[in-house]
C-alpha cells in the first residue's frame, strides 16, 4: 500500500534512519547485466530470490518499501538509486548516463509525485549525473569524478555535477568532489556514509584527502566492493555476506552489520546501496 505523503525534510544524510524507500523487483532480464572482471553472469531467478530478502530485511526494520514493478525488462530497472537523489526539500532526478535509462527516471518520477514527495530540479541535457555517484553526510555532499589524467568512464559530465551542486547549494550542502580510480563504476561502489561522522571506503580506489573529520573504516584489498552498504540509520547497515572480512571489520568498528546475500547483483558490481532509494529518513 503506497503511503500517500512523507513530510520534510526527507534526506538530509545517507546514515539517518531509514522510514522510507523506494525498490523494483528485478526481471529476468537482469541476467544480462554485463559482470565484472573474472566474474560469471548474474542469474535471473537467484537474483530476484536474493532481492525478495533484501525487501523483507527493510521491512523487519521499520521501513516502508514503495515497489515498482518492470515495465520495460531492462537488467538495470531494478537499480533505482541512480535514478534520483533525495534532499532535504526534496528530490532532484538525475539524467543517467545510459540513454536506454532516462524511461526509469520517468516512472521513478511518476511514484514520487503519488508519494507527495517535491521535486527540486532535475538534471538537464546535456548533464549527465548517476544517483550513486553522490554520497550524502551532514551538510556535505560527496561527489565522484575522475582521478587528473584518467581515461574515465563518464557517468557524470561537468554540467551534470554543477547542475546538482547549485541544487545541493538550496539544500544546505557544500558540495565536496571525490576523484576515484578509473576502474570504479560509480562512488558508492566503494564509498558509503554510514554514520553523521562515519564513512566506510576501499582507500585504494577513492581519494579520501578531502573527506575531513570524518572516521574512516577501510575495507581490505580485495573486497573494495564491500563499501557499498546501505545504512539502515546511525552506523547500522545492510551489507552482502560475500564479503565476509570486511563484515567482520565492520563489526569491530562497532558497526552493525545486517549481511544478507546479494551474490548475483555483487557479480555485476552493485550491492544494496543501488537497490534501494531512500525517500524518507529521520
Amino acid at each position: 500500500m503506497i503511503v500517500k505523503s512523507y513530510a520534510a525534510p526527507y534526506v538530509s544524510s545517507d546514515a539517518g534512519a531509514l522510514a522510507g524507500a523506494v525498490v523494483l523487483r528485478p526481471s529476468t532480464a537482469v541476467d544480462r547485466l554485463p559482470p565484472n572482471s573474472g566474474e560469471p553472469s548474474p542469474i535471473a531467478d537467484r537474483a530476484e530470490e536474493q532481492h525478495v530478502v533484501l525487501v523483507r530485511t527493510l521491512r523487519d526494520h521499520g521501513v516502508a518499501i514503495h515497489a515498482l514493478e518492470p515495465r520495460a525488462e531492462s537488467p538495470t530497472e531494478s537499480l533505482v538509486a541512480d535514478c534520483a537523489i533525495l534532499l532535504p526539500g526534496g528530490a532532484v532526478l538525475t539524467r543517467p548516463s545510459q540513454v536506454e535509462r532516462r524511461g526509469e527516471v520517468v516512472a521513478l518520477e511518476q511514484l514520487l509525485v503519488e508519494l507527495g514527495i517535491p521535486l527540486l530540479g532535475r538534471i538537464e541535457a546535456p548533464g549527465l549525473l548517476d544517483g550513486t555517484d553522490v554520497a550524502l553526510a551532514p551538510g556535505r555532499a560527496f561527489v565522484a569524478v575522475p582521478r587528473s589524467g584518467g581515461d574515465f568512464r563518464p557517468r557524470s559530465n561537468v554540467l551534470g555535477r554543477e547542475q546538482f551542486e547549485a541544487l545541493a547549494a538550496e539544500q544546505g550542502f557544500r558540495t565536496i568532489e571525490l576523484p576515484v580510480a578509473n576502474d570504479v563504476r560509480r562512488l558508492r561502489e566503494v564509498f558509503s556514509v554510514v554514520g553523521a561522522e562515519t564513512v566506510v571506503a576501499a582507500p585504494e580506489r577513492v581519494d579520501l584527502v578531502p573527506v575531513t573529520g570524518m572516521k574512516i573504516v577501510e575495507v581490505p584489498r580485495g573486497e573494495e566492493l564491500a563499501a557499498g552498504v546501505v545504512a539502515l540509520g546511525e552506523r547500522r547497515v545492510i551489507a552482502n555476506l560475500r564479503f565476509r572480512e570486511s563484515v567482520k571489520l565492520l563489526r569491530k568498528a562497532k558497526i552493525a552489520v545486517e549481511a544478507i546475500d546479494l551474490w548475483e547483483f555483487g557479480k555485476a558490481g552493485f550491492g544494496p546501496f543501488s537497490l534501494v532509494l531512500a525517500v524518507k529518513r529521520g
